[in-house]
């Protein structure tokens, strides 16, 4: 039987920013628009959004209904059906190379949560479809950030009534009927220089309970819908972080969020794990035995152990008791681990930076990432 999971996805660059919204004519192409403002900016910001392209990452990973496994990353989407991989980009009809997250929905249907918005792939065509645009404009951002398109689907979720959710890179979260999208809280966290809050989603997911949880790392704290209401949760609810990187349930039904954490003591930030046990927020942190870096990506595997990535520090394994880096039978450690899944055959596939993918099968690992990464 195939294991089913849920991932979800974020983006660690993304941590800051401010974005501009606004509504664009409709006649000109999402693309062009982004290619339009990009060579506005200055040449040293164009410089630096193209470093960030470059850069080899794998962002994400599905395990889909036939078993095959598919890795979204920098340079389009990977398949790899447990022999050979194959790789999908613009050339193919992807809507953009970066793919930050992936989901498989009822009818089988994949779709690619990319730089450029949403793409669905109905395993012969690719099929762009457009979300609301956000323009992003502005001085501050020019000096400050990369040019990151608030258009950007960073996580996604099918819902149990077949609703699609999406969380977005600066213009908060969408939900979408395939006909109709609306937008949601994109007024929520903080209101930067450019007076807007440019509100960044990275991660949703769907509890035991059908509540739709929402996490922000522009200071927007924990959002949950009932299929009614929204309600909030900031640190004076308990969490020890209002800046959240990633969310999962277990198998107990206690949600486990990914906090940019900071140290009570020193002030710096250096990551933290808070749980929800459907009553009450806790926190885990280096006084409990984690290890210092900010956990960017959540996975339990059979044993009930949570495998905790970390987009800077060594992944570790957290078997509900203590905490431990995960190190391989050569004494390798990881890093820069930005996702965690599991194949059909219970192995553990994990990766991130600078173009890393790897599997453990319960006693060695193998090392799949591209050459010259």
């Amino acid at each position: 039987m195939l294991l089913q999971f849920r991932f979800i996805t974020f983006v660690v660059f993304l941590s800051f920013a401010g974005f501009i919204q606004a509504q664009e004519p409709a006649q000109h192409s999402a693309a062009q628009k982004l290619f339009e403002l990009e060579q506005s900016l200055s040449a040293e910001t164009r410089e630096r959004i193209a470093s960030v392209r470059a850069a080899d990452t794998v962002w994400c990973g599905l395990l889909d209904k036939e078993g095959v496994l598919w890795f979204g990353s920098n340079n389009g989407v990977f398949r790899f059906d447990g022999t050979t991989f194959l790789n999908y980009s613009t050339k193919d009809g992807l809507c953009n190379n970066q793919v930050f997250s992936i989901m498989e929905d009822k009818e089988g249907i994949l779709w690619f949560g990319t730089a450029n918005g949403l793409c669905r792939y109905d395993r012969t065509t690719f099929l762009h479809v457009p979300i609301p645009w956000g323009n992003i404009s502005g001085p501050w951002l020019d000096k400050v950030y990369p040019i990151v398109n608030p258009n950007g689907v960073l996580c996604m979720v099918q819902d149990r009534s077949g609703t699609f959710w999406l969380g977005t890179s600066g213009a908060g979260a969408y939900s979408y009927d395939g006909e109709t999208f609306v937008s949601y809280l994109s007024n929520e966290g903080w209101e930067y220089v450019d007076g807007l809050h440019n509100n960044i989603i990275t991660s949703i997911l769907e509890d035991a309970s059908g509540n739709i949880w929402f996490t922000s790392i522009s200071h927007g704290g924990v959002s949950r819908f009932d299929g009614k209401r929204f309600t909030h949760y900031a640190m004076n609810d308990g969490l020890s972080d209002d800046m959240i990187r990633t969310s999962y349930e277990d198998r107990d039904g206690i949600l486990w969020f990914g906090t940019h954490g900071k140290h009570a003591e020193s002030g710096e930030r250096d990551g933290g794990l808070d749980f929800y046990d459907g009553n009450s927020f806790g926190q885990l942190s280096q006084k409990d035995g984690l290890l210092r870096g900010h956990v960017v990506g959540i996975y339990e595997d059979k044993n009930g152990f949570l495998w905790l990535g970390r987009g800077v520090g060594s992944m570790c394994i957290y078997d509900k008791k203590t905490f431990a880096p995960f190190v391989s039978e050569d004494g390798q450690s990881f890093d820069g681990v930005q996702f965690i899944m599991e194949d059909a055959e219970g192995h553990i596939w994990f990766g991130g930076k600078k173009g890393k993918l790897l599997r453990y099968d319960g006693e060695s690992v193998v090392d799949f990432s591209r050459k010259g990464s």
